[in-house]
């Protein structure tokens, strides 16, 4: 492969032509060319009805996918009618088990309210109706009917026990049967003569069982008078009752509701007496084993969710997606030295919230609560929100409720890296059955006008917002340059455009502490370099370390065996490059190349992977007539860690060939790039760090002398020379086979 020179404003930040938008424009994210077929996905499921078409969206951190994810949720929804609201309502046959109900937006309060004025308003309308003239009148006609007959059927068991001399009195104990003298008086069965006292004892039991069909009776005629007296309260109380309940049945109109209003009637009709009592006063024997109940709590309104205040569905966005908060939970009230349920403490999650609209989740926080991923796949292959407390630890309490589950009909867009994607979800059977739609982000843009025109007016829009300060083209400039560097490509944009609006923000402050009225080229430029400074304390020391010696690099000279290779060193936060020798040492043998960090266990398989590229390529060049027989230990000098990678193949075969044909390898060149078993170099990653890694570890010793060889194979010279050498070995050891390759790997 030829050498090519890039002059420094080759290596340097490229420039691009300003496009500004134009003034009616308002740049988004998503029209990025990198966004643009996230964007098209996104429009596609939410266009789509059937289940199983939510959405997954993926792009690299920084690079705006959950702001520009929400903005285009939140407008696509605009277009959107709100949803219905949804309350709970008692199910007074079954009162641990409440039922839903859907209502038009806004109508779900209305009816709260209307509840709460109407069972108010039955308190003083009943009090009313139980006290008016011609209700009391009627009441004690009634009583007054039944006192008569009770005094008659009294008197004639009276009068049956006068007759067979004995008399029959009442008292608090009830009724109590005594006998009779000659003179009409009580006395004791003892002092009756005894000639009559067998008569009278007689005459005793008869008056006695006479005495209990009379009790009998007198019961039925009580009750008979509580039902008569009870209907004429229940009629009273229909009377006031009904026509509310039709106003409110009239009224509120949703699927379902009819048949409550007419359970509601039935159920305070059978509770007026509670609407006597205090408001704050359990009155109301609730069953299920719960304790009674106050009217406000029996006839309460659970609104779970509200949307009088909104014009569009819900985009919600759970940042902790928790059982409770996705799903909603139950809570308790203290009551009587415990803890009671009630169904108006049914409190929504975020599934309730976003129904009829848009849940948004992290891929992370949705893996750290990993537990309610089966809940979620469950809601979506159901279609409903069932409100558990399976997941809380312990007996189940006595009387909790059981709602009934609100059918569920929403989008769920989950954002998130790729490796959550790929690693995690993608492998999940039942993920690909529910999330159909991939919106998949590119890490980067052509650097065109479009794009250019769209970074250019994020950047001016954001610092403006941010720091209140505007951004001047060169700085625009330099920011583009930037993108670019992170891209890893002049002619492309990194699509991280939250990584450039940091910078932007840093200049901003720079700009600000100057006292200057703009953000300039020179800004941004001291924010980056400021930037560096904080993130590299480890590039310098590194750095040091080769300066001073304590890490052997050379560079001036040359040297057999010996070639600077270039490496790229990430800790997430700042990464730079860093020069490392790589040697090579040769001997008579049948071993072929060994590569000690292998033989150590300190090399990834990708090293590995490309020791033995090279080891292929050294056999179709050098063993199509002869085998060759020849031993070469290759190792990373001061290698202390694990290394992996391909991208220093091209610097191990070099150091084999110097050592092999005893060729001497500039020191001042660095050598960076992978290559195939063809012998083709193949594209470089990182190579600004690893250049001005190289310069930044040996500018004092040898600046002036410096050079990087990238991708570059030896020369023909060298070839041929390796190739004489090479058929020299297996002629003097033809009895040693042929050559014998090591599967060791090497990288940096």
């Amino acid at each position: 492969m030829p050498v090519s020179r890039l002059d420094a404003e080759d290596c340097g930040f490229p420039h691009f032509r300003i496009r500004s938008p134009h003034k009616d424009q308002q740049p988004k994210i998503f029209d990025f060319s990198s966004h643009y077929r996230a964007a098209e996905a996104l429009k596609f499921g939410l266009s789509m009805s059937e289940p199983g078409f939510n959405i997954f969206v993926l792009g690299l951190d920084r690079a705006g996918r959950m702001t520009a994810t929400l903005d285009y949720l939140n407008k696509a929804m605009e277009e959107r009618d709100a949803p219905d609201d949804w309350v709970y309502l008692n199910n007074f046959s079954r009162t641990n088990k409440p039922r839903p109900y859907a209502l038009p937006a806004g109508q779900g309060g209305k009816l709260a309210s209307a509840m709460e004025t109407l069972i108010s308003h039955l308190r003083e309308a009943f009090a009313s109706a139980f006290n008016a003239p011609a209700h009391l009148t009627e009441t004690q006609t009634q009583t007054e009917e039944a006192r008569a007959q009770l005094r008659e059927k009294f008197d004639a068991l009276r009068e049956y026990a006068r007759e067979r001399g004995l008399d029959v009195q009442e008292n608090e104990k009830g009724v109590m049967i005594v006998a009779l003298n000659e003179d009409g008086e009580p006395v004791s069965l003892d002092e009756i003569p005894k000639e009559r006292r067998n008569e009278a004892e007689d005459a005793f039991e008869e008056v006695a069982e006479e005495a209990r069909k009379t009790l009998l009776s007198t019961r039925d005629l009580e009750e008979q008078i509580g039902d008569t007296l009870d209907s004429l309260r229940r009629g009273a109380a229909k009377v006031v009752l009904k026509p509310r309940i039709k106003k409110l049945r009239d009224k509120f109109t949703s699927p379902g509701l009819k048949a409550w209003f007419e359970a509601l009637e039935k159920d305070i009709l059978d509770n007026i007496d509670a609407f006597e009592e205090a408001s704050d006063q359990p009155a109301i024997e609730s069953g299920d084993g719960k304790i009674p109940e106050t009217v406000d709590d029996r006839y309460a309104v659970n609104l779970l969710i509200d949307h009088s205040r909104d014009k569009h569905p819900d985009v919600v966005l759970e940042p902790s997606p928790s059982y409770d908060n996705l799903f909603g939970q139950i809570q308790y009230r203290p009551m009587g030295g415990g803890m009671h349920p009630h169904f108006s403490l049914i409190k929504p999650g975020a599934l309730h919230r976003a129904n009829g609209g848009v849940l948004v989740l992290r891929a992370e926080s949705l893996l750290e609560h990993e537990e309610c991923w089966g809940f979620l796949k469950a809601a979506l292959r159901d279609r409903e929100i069932r409100i558990e407390e399976t997941h809380k630890g312990g007996a189940p309490t006595a009387g909790a409720p059981e709602p009934r589950p609100i059918p569920l009909d929403l989008k769920v867009v989950i954002v998130g890296a790729p490796k959550f994607y790929y690693t995690f979800f993608s492998l999940d059977v039942d993920f690909r059955n529910h999330f159909r739609v991939k919106a998949d982000i590119d890490a980067d843009m052509p650097a065109a006008g479009r794009n250019i025109s769209i970074y250019t007016g994020l950047l001016r829009e954001f610092a403006l917002s941010r720091s209140g300060i505007p951004v001047d083209n060169g700085a625009i400039r330099q920011l583009l340059g930037q993108a670019a560097r992170w891209a890893g490509e002049r002619d492309k944009l990194t699509a991280q455009i939250e990584r450039v609006e940091d910078v932007a923000i840093e200049a901003g402050a720079v700009c600000k502490s100057d006292g200057r009225e703009s953000i300039r080229a020179a800004d941004v430029r001291r924010a980056i370099e400021e930037r560096r400074h904080r993130n590299s304390r480890l590039e310098d020391r590194s750095h040091e370390r080769v300066q001073r010696r304590e890490i052997l690099i050379d560079s001036f000279g040359s040297v057999v065996g010996q070639v600077n290779a270039l490496t790229v060193l990430d800790y997430g936060d700042h990464a730079f490059g860093l020069p490392a020798r790589v040697s090579a040492r040769s001997y008579v043998g049948s071993l072929g190349v060994l590569n000690i960090e292998r033989m150590v266990d300190m090399s990834g398989p990708l090293q590995q992977k490309s020791v033995m590229t090279i080891e292929g390529f050294i056999k179709s060049r050098f063993a199509q007539e002869f085998p060759l027989s020849f031993a070469c230990n290759v190792t990373f000098e001061q290698n202390y860690g694990g290394i992996e990678g391909d991208s220093a193949s091209m610097a191990e075969l070099c150091a084999i060939i110097s050592a092999i044909s005893n060729i001497p390898m500039r020191q001042n060149i660095g050598v960076t790039g992978s290559m195939n078993q063809f012998g083709e170099a193949q594209p470089v990653g990182g190579i600004s760090h690893k250049i001005e890694g190289f310069i930044a570890s040996v500018r004092i010793r040898a600046l002036p002398a410096i050079r990087v060889l990238s991708s570059r194979l030896p020369t023909r010279k060298t070839l041929c020379f390796a190739k004489k050498l090479f058929r020299q070995s297996v002629r003097a050891n033809s009895t040693s086979g042929p050559l014998s390759i090591s599967t060791t790997r090497l990288s940096s």
